[in-house]
C-alpha cells in the first residue's frame, strides 16, 4: 500500500463502521458493557512472520499508527509460524484476558475454535479463516475482504492486454478464498471476450517460488500471454516467468519492481488493505457490530481493496477507461458477481 495514501485509507475506516450497520451479536447490556471499557486490548496472531510480505508490513504499520491515535485501544502483534504455536499462543492472550483476539487465515482455525470454546465471552477474529459451521459460534466472526471485485477489474485488464486470447492464473489453493479470486478473474475476462480461453492451476502452496515459476512456465507453454499470480510468495515465481518469457503479468496484494524493472509487463495488481479491514473489525467489536457466527466481507465501497495499475504498464486508454467504468459500477451496486468459478 502507498504510504501517501495512510491518512486516506485510515479515514476511509469511519465510514466502514459507520455503514457496518450489522447486527451484533451481544445483549445491549454486552455492547453497552464493552463500550464503558478504559481500554480495549486486541491481539492480532499472524501464521506468517510479520515482515514476511508487503501487506503484512502494510498492515502491521496501519494498526500501530491506529494505536496510536486511540488511546483506549492496545494492540499487540504476535508471529506464531509452527503449526504447533498456534493454540498455546491463542490460548496465552485468552487467558491474559484480552476482549479481542484476530487470527489469520484457515491455517489457524481449528486452535481458534478451540479456544474460542473455553472463553465464550471473547471477541475472536477469524481474517480469512474457512470455519466450517461458523454459525454455531457465537463469538467468532470471520471476516475478509471481497477478491471478487478487484478480480474482477484485474480480469478486464488481462482480457484487454492478451493478443492470443489465451491467459492463465495460478492461485493457492482450490478453497473459498482463493476461488472468489479466480470467480472474479473469469467474470471480469468474459466481460470483456467471452471466447476468451483461461487455464488454471493450483500452487497449492503459498511460500514456494520455484514451484510458481514452474506453473508459470507451464501456461506459457499452453500459449497464455497474460498470467496472473494470487498465490502469496508463490507469486513471486510466476512473475520470473513472465519476465523471462517478455509476456504480461497481473497480481496481487503487491508490485515486483524488482523482478519487472520498469519494462511495463506487469500491468497492475489487486491490493487490499489489510489494515484498514482490521481496523474495520476491531472498530465494529468494540462500537457492538460484532457479528458472531458470521463472515462480514469489506469491499470497494469500503476502502478497502483496489486494483492498481502500474504507471509504465502498456494498457491502452480504453482499458483504463473500462476498469474506471466497472470500478464505479462495483462501487454502485450495478454489477452483480458471483463467488463461484466458471470452472477450476
Amino acid at each position: 500500500m502507498k504510504k501517501n495514501c495512510l491518512a486516506v485509507i485510515l479515514a476511509a475506516v469511519m465510514m466502514v463502521t459507520a455503514c457496518g450497520g450489522g447486527n451484533g451479536q451481544g445483549t445491549n447490556g454486552d455492547t453497552e458493557q464493552r463500550e464503558e471499557k478504559e481500554t480495549f486490548r486486541v491481539a492480532f496472531i499472524s501464521d506468517q512472520e510479520l515482515d514476511a510480505s508487503e501487506w503484512l508490513i502494510n498492515l502491521v504499520e496501519g494498526v500501530k499508527k491506529y494505536e496510536e491515535e486511540h488511546e483506549n485501544v492496545e494492540i499487540r502483534m504476535k508471529e506464531a509460524v509452527e503449526t504447533n504455536s498456534y493454540e498455546p499462543t491463542i490460548r496465552s492472550f485468552a487467558e491474559e484476558g484480552y476482549d479481542i483476539i484476530i487470527t489469520t487465515y484457515s491455517s489457524m482455525a481449528d486452535a481458534t475454535v478451540s479456544v474460542s470454546k473455553d472463553y465464550p465471552n471473547i471477541y475472536f477474529g477469524s481474517l480469512d479463516g474457512t470455519i466450517d459451521g461458523i454459525e454455531a459460534y457465537s463469538n467468532i466472526q470471520e471476516f475478509g475482504l471481497n477478491r471478487t471485485q478487484t478480480a474482477y477489474l484485474a480480469g478486464i485488464v488481462g482480457a484487454y492486454a492478451s493478443e492470443s486470447k489465451v491467459v492463465g492464473m495460478i492461485g493457492g489453493n482450490d478453497e473459498p478464498v482463493g476461488n472468489a479470486i479466480l470467480a472474479g478473474w473469469q467474470q471480469g475476462l468474459k466481460s470483456v471476450n467471452p471466447d476468451i480461453v483461461d487455464y488454471v492451476s493450483y500452487a497449492r502452496t503459498y511460500t514456494d517460488p520455484t514451484t510458481g515459476k514452474d506453473l508459470g512456465q507451464a501456461l506459457v507453454d499452453r500459449g497464455c500471454d497474460v498470467i496472473a499470480g494470487a498465490a502469496g510468495g508463490t507469486s513471486s515465481g510466476v512473475a520470473q516467468a513472465a519476465n523471462e518469457n517478455q509476456i504480461f503479468y497481473v497480481g496481487w496484494d503487491t508490485h515486483y519492481p524488482d523482478i519487472f524493472g520498469e519494462n511495463g509487463l506487469e500491468l497492475g495488481s489487486a491490493l487490499n488493505y489489510f489494515d484498514v479491514m482490521v481496523i474495520a473489525f476491531i472498530e465494529d467489536a468494540i462500537h457492538g457490530n460484532f457479528q458472531g457466527g458470521q463472515r462480514v466481507d469489506y469491499g470497494m465501497d469500503s476502502g478497502v481493496c483496489d486494483f492498481d495499475i502500474c504507471e509504465n504498464a502498456e494498457i491502452s486508454e480504453e482499458c483504463k477507461a473500462a476498469v474506471e467504468e466497472a470500478l464505479q459500477q462495483i462501487k454502485n451496486g450495478e454489477i452483480e458477481l458471483s463467488e463461484e468459478p466458471l470452472h477450476k
